[in-house]
């Protein structure tokens, strides 16, 4: 059965708020992302199943040079 959950506007920027119940629903936190999918009739919202960087970097190995050393290093290999 199809059911509106609650209704939100579009903002000049064409931002909308994702309404407090369908966060809860979605289980959506901020950091969070949100995929738009369309199946031909309509467009379903899902949480993407994509992680934090954060998440991402958990138990890697620190970079034995800086960050700056590595972006050099990464131009002269393009160059």
């Amino acid at each position: 059965m199809t059911e509106i959950v609650d209704v939100s506007p579009v903002s000049e920027k064409g931002q909308v708020t994702i309404p407090k119940e369908i966060r809860k629903i979605l289980d959506v936190k901020p950091g969070d992302r949100v995929a738009f999918i369309n199946d031909g009739t309509d467009i379903i919202v899902k949480k993407a199943k994509t992680r934090r960087l954060s998440e991402m970097l958990v138990g890697q190995k620190h970079l034995k040079s800086s960050s700056l050393g590595f972006q050099r290093k990464a131009r002269q290999e393009w160059t």
